[in-house]
């Protein structure tokens, strides 16, 4: 039975996946960093008031199957509090920033089932008036990839450029913090997962199950890849605060393995695909504090592989003009269908 259709397993998933009963070990933090536990709290605190990062949660690759179409979108939207808001709800939008790319304003990143559902939803958008017709606005520009195609998945790899930054300098600025010994040890032990704890007492009171029946369904979930070790992470996900995204497609014409291995280890890149999408094979999501950071990565690039990389085209969207997206969004919106089919089976069976 696939897991994902068991009530008990969504009911679990939908704790683990928002952070609720998931927690930083306060105790174990203090105990090996050889601080007080006041310290420890009041920096862990000071990272989330920041928004340096969020509270941890267990991540939930498995949305890739759910949601193998990915569409980037290029598209013309009024600036509307309405429309801001259709963003930030709509369970189909992953991301979304402002743009200036010739006619287009919004720059959007939207998982789907497939192309029928894509179609539809597109559809019923325009009809619920939620965008203007297409006569009002410019037609959308639009790529598309399969997130099954996906060769790198980090949306922590930025802690190594990190420990680079600290090791040089004797601290970190990020966002608007100046980050210390302790504070930026704590920031590299969340992201690695360290110090989180699962609250089983907690969960087992909300699902009425025994703590043993809790830990064996948590540890089926994570062995079949449903989801991810409990981490922190940015509240943008692939975006360190402060950064700008660079969403590129490249043509690899040649050594192509030999490019994607030093895009896998690359920690500016956070995510990457094989793409088909007219010359371009190849699709990564990369972050940098400044631009002259990423052109320096191209640089690097056009040095290793001077033969290979043909046609790059790149979409440079700034920090500033991210509309803050739940990363758990799309997540938390599958599973509560999930959830709700199962209920309406149930009443139609009578059960």
């Amino acid at each position: 039975m696939n897991p994902l259709e068991d009530e008990l397993n969504l009911r679990l998933l939908r704790f683990l996946v928002s952070g609720s009963g998931v927690s930083v070990n306060i105790r174990a933090v203090s105990k090996d960093m050889n601080i007080h536990r006041n310290t420890a709290r009041r920096r862990i605190n000071s990272l989330y008031y920041n928004k340096i990062i969020s509270p941890p949660f267990y991540s939930f690759p498995y949305l890739y199957n759910v949601y193998p179409f990915l569409v980037l979108a290029k598209a013309d939207m009024p600036r509307t509090e309405d429309l801001i808001e259709f963003l930030k709800d709509d369970s189909h939008i992953f991301a979304a920033f402002s743009c200036m790319e010739g006619p287009y304003n919004t720059f959007l990143i939207e998982f789907f089932k497939d192309l029928e559902y894509y179609h539809n939803w597109r559809e019923q958008i325009v009809k619920e008036q939620k965008i203007p017709s297409r006569e009002k606005r410019a037609p959308a520009d639009v790529y598309i990839f399969s997130n099954k195609l996906t060769f790198k998945y980090d949306p922590n790899c930025f802690i190594g450029e990190f420990r680079k930054e600290f090791e040089k300098n004797g601290f970190l600025d990020i966002g608007q913090l100046r980050l210390d010994n302790i504070s930026f040890n704590i920031l590299e032990n969340l992201m690695k997962g360290n110090y989180i704890q699962r609250n089983d007492s907690f969960l087992s009171r909300e699902l009425e199950l025994n703590r043993k029946t809790i830990k064996n369904h948590v540890e089926m979930l994570i062995e079949r890849e449903i989801i991810g070790k409990p981490k922190c992470f940015f509240p943008n996900l692939f975006i360190p605060p402060g950064y700008n995204l660079v969403v590129s497609m490249i043509e690899a014409r040649s050594k192509k393995q030999e490019f994607k291995n030093y895009i896998i280890e690359n920690n500016n890149i956070s995510r990457a695909l094989e793409a088909s999408t007219g010359r371009y094979n190849i699709l990564i999501f990369s972050a940098f504090k400044t631009i002259e950071y990423f052109f320096e990565m191209g640089e690097q690039i056009m040095g290793k592989f001077p033969d290979s990389i043909g046609a790059i085209s790149n979409i440079i969207l700034s920090s500033r003009m991210i509309h803050a997206i739940k990363p758990q969004k799309l997540s938390l919106a599958f599973i509560e269908r999930k959830l709700w089919d199962i209920k309406k089976l149930n009443v139609q069976s009578g059960t």
